[in-house]
């Protein structure tokens, strides 16, 4: 049965409630669900309804970018160049785990917090495999690397960038995803 629409005030209040909590990860601080209810201007009790502990919340900004994500690899199945839709999601991907640790928590954790971002992660996971499938039945992967090696691996390479020696360089993240890529395609990936 599909979940019953939110009213148009509840619905506005979760987007509000999301939207500040996406800012305050992003600035680095610590979710805490009184804190996002004082910077969404809500009540207590409202942030509560939507998102009954912290890591809710979390599980919801990650279900964002999931969907974006899965978004990606769908029109990658299906792109002209696979070679090139392979770039495409792995570029997109490592941002994700770069920018949004909430997403990168759901992705590779043991369990997913929530029933919803389980799903999601399948699904992509899912997609994935399609899109390395095809990248291996036209030459352009070697195989032995399924979807789930492939978000490790790209989570390693998050890891790297946020550590690199480079801090102020942007070239790191692309130079970093080329390596990778030199090693997993079945020709040079420049």
């Amino acid at each position: 049965m599909p979940a019953t629409p939110l009213r148009k005030d509840a619905a506005r209040n979760r987007r509000q409630i999301l939207q500040t909590a996406r800012a305050m990860v992003d600035a680095g601080a610590t979710l805490q669900l009184n804190a996002v209810a004082r910077e969404a201007d809500v009540g207590v009790g409202t942030v509560y309804r939507h998102f009954p502990t912290p890591e809710a919340l979390l599980a919801a900004l990650a279900e964002e970018r999931f969907e974006a994500m899965i978004a990606e690899v769908r029109r990658g199945v299906t792109a002209p160049d696979v070679r090139a839709a392979l770039h495409t999601f792995l570029d997109h991907a490592l941002t994700a785990y770069v920018e949004d640790e909430a997403f990168a928590a759901e992705a590779l954790g043991p369990a997913p917090t929530t029933e919803r971002t389980r799903e999601l992660r399948d699904e992509l996971v899912g997609m994935i495999r399609d899109l390395l499938a095809r990248a291996v039945s036209e030459g352009v992967l070697r195989p032995g690397i399924d979807a789930p090696d492939l978000l490790v691996l790209l989570c390693g390479v998050a890891y790297a960038v946020k550590n690199s020696p480079y801090p102020d360089d942007p070239a790191v993240a692309t130079r970093y995803l080329k390596a990778l890529l030199n090693g997993v395609l079945a020709t040079d990936a420049a």
